[in-house]
């Protein structure tokens, strides 16, 4: 089991207008995994400490947020990661950029419109 020094966010949830369109995306853009029993992209496996979940709203019976997310990715290769999620589907909201304060980033909005912050691993 990963050893935990710090509360680490592990799981967000998401609205979405077509899950089919959801998991095309997450899929395309940074290979999760569709979990249909939980409803979640899993990232990474448990136990381990890449393990996180991408919860999605998608049905009446299931709510999410009352407006739309924003939550960031840590990936290996910001520049990749920010084109394939172009490819799949995202608006870039902010092209990859060094800044001295964090780790090299950009930002998208995913086909539902939520934010999603990458950062340079």
């Amino acid at each position: 089991m990963p050893q935990v020094t710090s509360p680490r966010i592990v799981q967000v949830t998401v609205n979405v207008r077509d899950l089919k369109e959801a998991r095309d995306f997450y899929e395309g853009a940074f290979g999760a995994e569709y979990r249909e029993e939980i409803s979640s992209f899993q990232f990474g496996t448990w136990p381990g400490d890449e393990f996180f979940l991408l919860t999605v709203a998608h049905e009446p019976g299931h709510p999410g947020p009352e407006e739309r997310s924003r939550f960031g990715l840590l990936v290996s290769d910001v520049d990749a990661a920010h084109r394939r999620a172009l490819e799949a589907g995202a608006a870039e909201l902010e092209a990859p950029i060094d800044r001295p304060w964090k780790p090299r980033s950009s930002s998208l909005s995913d086909p539902s419109g939520n934010r999603v912050d990458l950062f340079q691993a």
